[in-house]
């Protein structure tokens, strides 16, 4: 994945989260995707990538022909998408996530952390 210049995501499906998306984003890989469910929370267009209208195979092409030829542009996408997957998705960032889930969740009950 990493060589790749972007990733199509041509998902018809609401996807719950997309973790293609997010391995592409950890490769540094732009990702074109169906604007469909948590998708779009997770892929900002113009920034980490492109949406296309699901099951338009004309919007696809146009997109896929964009990426292709605006070579300067997806080399931006391509940082802020290594930048988005160090910035919300490493292990690190999801434990320090995690466990300050935990420390709320045991301020609410009266509980203290272990």
């Amino acid at each position: 994945m990493r060589g790749a210049r972007f990733l199509i995501f041509p998902s018809e499906w609401s996807e719950t989260f997309g973790l293609t998306i997010i391995e592409a984003f950890g490769s540094g890989v732009p990702v074109i995707a169906s604007r469909l469910g948590a998708v779009t929370e997770v892929l900002e267009e113009g920034k980490t990538g492109l949406h296309f209208a699901p099951g338009d195979h004309k919007d696809l092409a146009s997109k896929i022909h964009w990426a292709w030829t605006h070579v300067r542009q997806m080399e931006v996408m391509s940082r802020a998408a290594r930048a988005e997957y160090e910035s919300k998705y490493t292990a690190e960032r999801n434990y320090l996530l995690l466990m300050e889930i935990y420390s709320r969740a045991q301020n609410a009950t009266g509980r203290k952390a272990a």
